[in-house]
């Protein structure tokens, strides 16, 4: 397990802002997710969770999804 340091929480934030309509979340098990949701009806099928090892391989996946 490791510690959320405060440039974590720095990246955090930039994602927050950059994908307002997304949660950010960074795990204790050095995982970044973004979740949102729930969809409405005529979204169901679009994504709604993501997830990767670093702050920046999730944003390259946020900016896939949300183009």
């Amino acid at each position: 397990m490791r510690t959320v340091t405060d440039s974590d929480r720095v990246e955090q934030q930039k994602l927050r802002e950059e994908f307002p309509d997304w949660s950010i979340i960074i795990t204790d098990r050095d995982r970044w997710w973004a979740t949102r949701g729930p969809l409405p009806r005529d979204q169901a099928g679009e994504v709604a969770d993501l997830e990767d090892d670093t702050a920046d391989g999730l944003r390259i996946k946020l900016q896939a999804v949300t183009q």
